[in-house]
């Protein structure tokens, strides 16, 4: 018989029920959603908070779209997604041993139980959370609109469909394709066709050497007109002891700046828009009189404030240790000024240096002691070894004399019996006699 050729594996599709979300529940809080742990469909689910639901319905959609792809599938990302899939399945399986389901459902052998869990609002994966970071780390300096939570896959498809309609933007589409799929083959044939214009250099030596001073006029005022409190990614300039300090003496915390904490991450990669406050609409003259700026040379600007904006936005502070370190000192300098006054703790050390100076000399007189009493003791036992000693010998020397006498005696009752056996007729008065002489012995 031929061996049976083997079917083909649907390998273009998502688990249908392990690590798939529900839609939402009008009963659970707002943006909750429940996530399916297992195979079986509600043998083990957990309702995640809105913002750890919102970020895992992303990788779905990711997952989902990548499977879309099926000639020029990116395998090394669809494995980053399971694999963050996996991981958040099993942090919630870990989930479930800490706390007590909501819900529990037996079935009808008792095998095992339908069970439901709440997780915490603070439930997140980490690892998730900084990939999707590393991903936006990837856009470099392309707006924010562009990673929206709904405009993942629509951005992407209208950059492919509609390359040759805006050949102005096509140095920053292999950018954008790179947000979800950076391992495309046919990408870089396009990249090397398509930004090829001869028009460019011409515009762009022309005015070369007045753009640097352009920007500090036109496009620097408006700068500061962006929070500053967006870019900032420290914690708090006042350290925590002078923050105590300020609440203990009921004093404002100015030092902070408003909504500081409510800030969202996101808004620290989103450039300014070089279209609106840059360049105004009076700077753009005719390109025919002679003394007017060109239109190019405006038009490249933007390109360069964003690197720098972004090369800034970039910079993150790594304070964790420093927090640490400030808290340990807060801690310490706070016990310190609530000790009291300094003759006052020198009273205080005193006291306890002459308690315990008291304390090691009854220590020693009570060793002293010990050791008088153990030579006394050592003595008398001395003595009474040398009296057992002396009572042995004469113990042993009463022995061997009893024993003797016992011989003696022995041997004096067989020569009396050896005699009346040779005299019968006088027995009984020698045995009355022998009777005494033994009971007087």
């Amino acid at each position: 018989m031929a061996p049976s050729s083997p079917t083909s594996l649907d390998t273009h599709r998502v688990s249908p029920v392990r690590g798939q979300l529900e839609p939402y529940d009008p009963r659970t809080p707002a943006g909750s959603r429940y996530i399916q742990c297992t195979e079986t469909p509600d043998e083990l689910k957990v309702l995640l908070p809105p913002g750890t639901a919102a970020m895992y319905e992303q990788l779905l959609k990711l997952e989902t779209y990548e499977l879309s792809k099926k000639p020029t599938i990116s395998w090394e990302r669809l494995m980053d997604v399971r694999r963050l899939k996996d991981r958040m399945i099993r942090k919630c399986q870990k989930l479930t041993k800490t706390v007590i389901p909501t819900v529990k459902k037996s079935s009808r052998g008792d095998t095992f139980a339908f069970q439901t869990y709440v997780a915490p609002s603070d439930f997140r994966c980490k690892e998730m959370e900084k990939w999707f970071r590393d991903q936006q780390k990837r856009a470099g300096t392309l707006p924010r609109r562009t990673i929206t939570t709904n405009g993942v896959i629509e951005e992407h498809t209208l950059t492919v469909t509609a390359p040759v309609r805006r050949p102005s933007t096509s140095s920053k589409q292999p950018i954008q394709r790179s947000i979800t799929n950076p391992e495309t083959s046919s990408r870089p044939k396009q990249r090397s066709t398509a930004p090829v214009q001869k028009p460019l250099p011409p515009i762009i030596h022309q005015p070369v050497r007045p753009a640097p001073f352009i920007p500090p006029t036109v496009s620097l005022p408006p700068a500061p007109a962006v929070p500053q409190t967006r870019m900032i990614m420290s914690p708090p300039p006042l350290p925590v002891l002078i923050l105590a300090q300020r609440e203990e003496l009921g004093l404002e915390d100015d030092g902070v700046p408003p909504g500081y904490n409510s800030l969202d991450p996101t808004t620290f990669f989103e450039p300014p828009l070089p279209s609106e406050k840059i360049y105004p609409i009076s700077s753009l003259a005719d390109p025919n009189i002679p003394g007017a700026q060109p239109r190019p040379t405006l038009g490249r600007r933007p390109s360069c404030i964003k690197r720098n904006s972004s090369e800034i936005k970039s910079v993150t502070w790594a304070d964790d240790d420093i927090d640490g370190q400030l808290s340990k000192y807060a801690v310490a300098a706070r016990e310190a000024q609530e000790s009291g006054k300094w003759e006052e703790v020198r009273a205080l050390y005193k006291d306890q240096i002459s308690g315990l100076e008291n304390l090691q000399a009854q220590v020693k007189e009570g060793l002293e002691h010990l050791r008088s009493e153990t030579d006394h003791l050592q003595r008398i036992d001395e003595t009474i070894r040398k009296q057992r000693e002396a009572l042995d010998a004469s113990f042993q020397s009463f022995e061997q004399k009893q024993n003797l006498f016992q011989e003696k005696v022995q041997e004096a009752l067989t020569q009396a019996t050896d005699v009346l056996a040779k005299h019968p007729q006088p027995l009984e008065a020698i045995k009355e006699a022998s009777f005494s002489f033994s009971s007087a012995v």
